[in-house]
């Protein structure tokens, strides 16, 4: 495992929100070295309006913070008065306040020449700017794909400029490993997985389910996971309407529209459950309190760029999944029902109800403890060694 080295990552989301790749691997990573995680560099604007409705205090916007969230994991929280903007000078002036200050922190943290973390497609104006020994860039979706973008040529060519000035590229799946291969020789293959530890401990107690779950008619059908565009969400009311006795559970921080046709149809249903985000502690009880779980992805190249990390906890959790046919699922076909849309969900779910054999649970089990997070970060710190190796004989 890599060991005494510091390790800067600038992410896309505060560390509060829900935990992804990155929380996990960084986490291990902080057991052996010193981790900055930086959150998002906020926009002018967005900082404006904040303060204009009260939601951040005008005291705090000389503040710098830094959080201590683990040992050895520390969270820099941008500054509010150096937002990013697009003018001259200002663009210049927030760029190098912001420079300054996290220079500093790192020096009381006692950081220097750190491996930055990177992972999207716009921070490679980042590269240079810390005294690295190593640029490593984490691909973890087809960022072009999201849904909202507007230019998605540019987000290819920015990203095309990032993996050719990165050291080692990282991509969680097999088509994304193969599309950004040919930009960096140097790009791996290290899909998500699951803290089987975790789970495993929740499986053995004898306890109730969450409180908000404990009175819900059964069967619980449900997910656990970021509603986000990338979800069908007319699974989840097609289940519902079939199967009105049961309850259909969705928990997890909620980024679809509210005006979205789908989403206020599933909250006027009696047996749909908005459970919202829970803390990663507590996200092995939800699934464990789950008769059959569901991953009902949309059909198109968001997701046949995903690995998908709740499929490997659903499975640490040995539960009957329902799963759209997209490549993260096909590679499990035999323990999951894949299904081609919301209609054959419904005969997929009774079936999975009925029977769960225990042959099953068992692989289940097996796939889940295989693929942890330790071993992933153990992967990665193999990488990372062999980057810096080859990066010391060329210097020399």
């Amino acid at each position: 495992m890599l060991e005494g080295e510091s390790i800067l990552c600038f992410a896309p989301d505060p560390w509060s929100d829900i935990w992804r790749n990155r929380h996990h691997l960084l986490t291990v990573f902080a057991e052996r070295n010193r981790v900055l995680y930086v959150e998002p560099r906020t926009y002018w604007r967005e900082t404006v309006q904040a303060l204009l409705a009260g939601r951040f205090p005008w005291r705090d916007i000389w503040r710098e913070r830094v959080t201590q969230v683990r040992s050895n994991l520390y969270v820099y929280h941008n500054l509010p008065y150096a937002p990013i903007s697009g003018r001259f000078p200002l663009r210049e002036l927030t760029a190098g306040l912001r420079r300054h200050s996290l220079r500093r922190q790192m020096r009381r943290l006692g950081m220097s020449q750190p491996i930055l973390w990177l992972c999207r497609p716009e921070m490679s104006d980042l590269i240079g700017q810390w005294g690295e020994k190593l640029v490593l860039y984490h691909v973890v979706d087809e960022y072009s794909a999201y849904e909202g973008v507007a230019d998605r040529e540019a987000v290819r060519r920015r990203e095309q400029e990032l993996l050719q000035r990165a050291d080692v590229v990282i991509t969680t799946a097999p088509a994304l490993y193969e599309s950004k291969r040919p930009f960096n020789r140097h790009t791996y293959l290290v899909p998500n997985a699951v803290h089987y530890e975790a789970f495993a401990e929740v499986m053995r107690r004898d306890e109730p389910p969450p409180a908000d779950m404990a009175g819900l008619p059964r069967p619980l059908i449900g997910y656990v996971g970021a509603v986000n565009a990338k979800l069908d969400l007319r699974y989840f009311s097609a289940i519902a309407e079939a199967y009105p006795r049961a309850s259909v559970v969705i928990v997890g921080p909620l980024s679809v529209p509210a005006e979205d046709p789908e989403l206020r149809r599933l909250r006027a249903m009696p047996n749909v459950h908005f459970l919202g985000q829970k803390p990663v502690e507590l996200v092995p009880h939800y699934i464990k309190a789950l008769d059959v779980c569901l991953l009902p992805y949309r059909l198109n190249e968001w997701t046949r760029n995903i690995s998908s990390l709740k499929l490997y906890e659903y499975m640490a959790c040995e539960k009957p999944v329902v799963a759209s046919d997209v490549p993260a699922a096909r590679q499990y076909a035999e323990l999951v029902h894949i299904v081609g849309g919301p209609a054959e969900a419904v005969p997929a779910v009774a079936q999975a109800l009925a029977d769960h054999p225990e042959d099953i649970r068992r692989r289940q089990r097996q796939v889940a403890q295989e693929n942890t997070w330790r071993r992933r970060a153990e992967t990665i710190s193999d990488i990372i060694a062999g980057a810096l190796e080859e990066k010391r004989r060329r210097a020399t």
